[in-house]
């Protein structure tokens, strides 16, 4: 039985087996997005996020990069400009694949519970999937050479900017530290998952990427990229509805978790936004790209952190003055 579309045990209800599922099926990044919100709303148990996982998996062998090679070496297609600033937002997502996957171990030996330790395992899985992608990208598309992983994460640290590297190798290695040293300290989990799960891959992440894969589709430019980059974002999409769920029950179990999480996002919102800033714009906060105006992203980015603060349980009005 169900009333208004949700379903007797909380969860909304879909019309198909898994409309939410097949939503985020969809190759177009806003209804990606759209199927985001649809999970967040839902907050679907650990298993059945478990199972998406299951059932969404994909090869970083399956795109073809042919026409992506011959637009990206095509002199006429794209301007030294329009290339400059897609390599800053392709660095900043490939070393922050890695960094993702390096921190996130500490987090599933901090889970609370079996179910929550299984679908972070499923994480870690993704996040290096993510990594090899994008290198296999940087290899075959941009042709940029390196003996290893490691050595082509390393040539490409001079894109990323300033705030990246205190958000990543501040910000989110200090609550990996935390949680490795110990792993019973559930107030640091708290302020990890909302690092991790809502600033990080919620507010940041999913954001960029809507961004850049609607301005690749719009010009018809790199369809392999493009192609694996949405199933990276499906992937992502997951793990955000992981940590809403999270936080949502850490906040029922204990209201003192709430301040946790608004704490933290005192500490990350002044940085975050600037992460989409390139080094060389003069003003941070409003900056004309290529593709688009900043203002459009930090206003989605935050109607996006708005709308999952409200399925936690919070007032979104907390994040009024804070920069965007």
């Amino acid at each position: 039985m169900s009333e208004n579309g949700v379903a007797t045990n909380g969860e909304a209800e879909f019309e198909t087996e898994d409309e939410a599922l097949q939503v985020l099926l969809d190759a177009d990044i806003d209804k990606v997005m759209a199927g985001l919100d649809r999970i967040v709303e839902a907050a679907p148990s650990y298993e059945k996020l478990f199972m998406r996982w299951q059932r969404q998996h994909w090869s970083t062998e399956d795109f073809d990069f042919t026409t992506d090679i011959e637009q990206w070496n095509d002199p006429e297609l794209m301007s030294p400009e329009e290339k400059k600033f897609m390599l800053f937002g392709f660095s900043q997502f490939f070393l922050g694949e890695e960094r993702v996957t390096v921190e996130l171990l500490p987090f599933a030996i901090a889970a609370p519970t079996h179910e929550a330790k299984a679908f972070l395992t499923t994480q870690i899985s993704d996040e290096a999937k993510h990594m090899v992608f994008f290198d296999r990208f940087y290899r075959e598309v941009l042709g940029m050479k390196a003996a290893d992983i490691g050595a082509q994460l390393e040539a490409q640290r001079v894109n990323v900017n300033k705030d990246w590297e205190t958000l990543f190798d501040g910000i989110l290695h200090d609550c990996a530290e935390r949680l490795r040293l110990d792993p019973t300290d559930f107030p640091a989990l708290v302020r990890g998952v909302t690092v991790y799960m809502i600033v990080i891959e919620g507010t940041l992440a999913l954001t960029g990427a809507r961004f850049i894969v609607k301005a690749m589709k719009q010009r018809e430019w790199l369809p392999g990229f493009t192609a694996g980059f949405t199933a990276v974002n499906r992937d992502e999409s997951r793990h955000v509805g992981f940590g809403v769920k999270f936080l949502a029950d850490a906040i029922k179990d204990d209201p003192a978790n709430a301040q946790i999480v608004q704490d933290t996002l005192k500490e990350c919102l002044p940085i975050a936004p600037l992460v989409f800033a390139p080094e060389w714009v003069d003003d941070p906060y409003s900056f004309q790209t290529p593709f688009y105006h900043s203002s459009e992203v930090f206003e989605y980015a935050m109607k996006s952190l708005s709308k999952k603060l409200a399925a936690m349980g919070l007032d979104p009005a907390m994040l009024a003055g804070d920069p965007a």
